[in-house]
This record gives C-alpha cells, structure tokens and sequence, in this order.
C-alpha cells in the first residue's frame, strides 16, 4: 500500500490460523488491500482529513431486531469506539466478506459515507454528547436506519469532490441494497459455512468504559472544523 495505515489484521489472521478462512480467502483479502488504499486514499484526498484506523472482522454480522418479526440486518462497516493495540480509538470495523466481494465503487462509496459517520461521532464525543452517540432504543430496522441516516456530517461540507457524494447518495440510502453483493455473499460465504454471528441491536451500539472517554485519541483538525459547522448547534443541546 503506499501509504502506512493504521490497518488491523490481526483477527483476519488469527481465523486463518485457526482454519476458520482458507487459504485462498486470506490471499483474496490481502489481494483486496490495494482496492481498498485506493478508495481510502479518495476520500482523504476529497476532505483533506487523515482517514481513521480500519479493523477488520471476519466474522459476518447479523443484527436481529427484537421488535420486528423475521427481520434481519447484515453489518458491512460500522464506526465504531474498539480497544486496538490495548488503547481505545474511534475506528471504521469493515466486514471480511463485504471488502472481499463489494465492488470498487460500492467500496469506495462505503469508506466515504464511514467517513462521514467518523467526522460527526469525532465531533460528538469532543462535545461530549455521548446521548447524541448512543441514541435510542434501535429495536426495529425503521429506527435503526433512521438513526445511521442522522448521525453523520452533510458530504457537501467535508468532501469536496462531487463525484465521491454522488458514489456515495447513489449507493448508501441510508444502507447498502445491493442484491448481487448479497448473493454472493450467501452463495459464497454464508451458504458454505464461513463464519457467521447472530448479534444483537445492544452488542452494535457504542459501549466503553465512562472513565476511558476522555483518553480517546481525536482528530484536532475535524474539531476545528466542525467548530464552524451546524453541527455544533444540535449536539451541544
């Protein structure tokens, strides 16, 4: 890749220890890397902000939502607070699966709209609106999308390249619908036994220790900026 990144591997590579990935899906993911730098290497370019440490999970999520009979959700990517290297950052945890079969435009579509998600939960926790990031009960699919769509900066006023928020609102509304990327991902990782976790709509929400909050790294240069944006006048409220 060409330029460091703070990239998470680990848990990739301990499913591949264990026989729980093979071979050739380890080679399919560092074989991926590249296509993600480009799409990671766009959005900085578009916003001028380093882009956050990436986690990798190898493990599909399912949300199940309590209150919506049968009703299910696939996790791709989510901005997260994770414990990496045994310090607390606010990072993007992108699905194995969904980096292995989106296609590029689909993924460089995802890392911006994660971006964005970045930038408001950045903000957020500078001024200290920590009600802001967890949000409500998010027991029905309605709710929790609503949620997703609410609780992330307008790309018009931290992306400056209007083909990157068209890739963006084109692909994300608020969620991913892409019925060939959920095809393969039944066909190719769900339906031959790849490792799948049921989760629950708690186990998605923010959750760390109240007295490891203020020790979060944050990008100064988001909270300068954000210093001059609407934003400021609904969280601080």
């Amino acid at each position: 890749m060409s330029k460091h990144r703070n990239l998470f591997l680990d848990r990739v590579n301990e499913f591949h220890d264990k026989g729980l990935i093979s071979d050739q899906i380890l080679k399919s993911f560092y074989d991926r890397l590249p296509v993600l730098e480009r799409a990671v290497a766009s959005v900085e370019r578009a916003s001028n902000i380093d882009y956050p440490a990436i986690s990798f999970e190898p493990t599909l999520s399912i949300i199940s939502y309590p209150s919506a009979t049968f009703s299910r959700a696939v996790i791709y990517a989510s901005t997260r607070i994770k414990k990496l290297n045994g310090t607390y950052v606010l990072c993007v945890e992108m699905s194995l699966p969904f980096l292995l079969y989106a296609k590029e435009d689909m993924l460089r579509a995802c890392i911006g709209h994660e971006f964005l998600h970045y930038v408001f939960n950045t903000i957020a926790l500078a001024g200290k609106a920590f009600a802001t990031l967890r949000g409500e009960r998010l027991d029905t699919p309605e709710v929790h999308i609503a949620y997703d769509d609410t609780h992330l900066v307008e790309p018009e006023e931290w992306l400056e390249e209007q083909e990157l928020i068209n890739l963006i609102k084109n692909n994300i509304n608020p969620v991913i619908a892409d019925k060939e990327l959920e095809a393969d991902i039944k066909s190719k990782w769900i339906d031959t036994g790849l490792p799948v976790a049921q989760m629950t709509i708690e186990a998605s929400r923010f959750s760390i220790p109240i007295l490891e909050i203020s020790k979060i790294p944050l990008d100064e240069k988001i909270i300068k900026k954000g210093q001059t944006k609407r934003f400021f006048l609904h969280v601080d409220h």
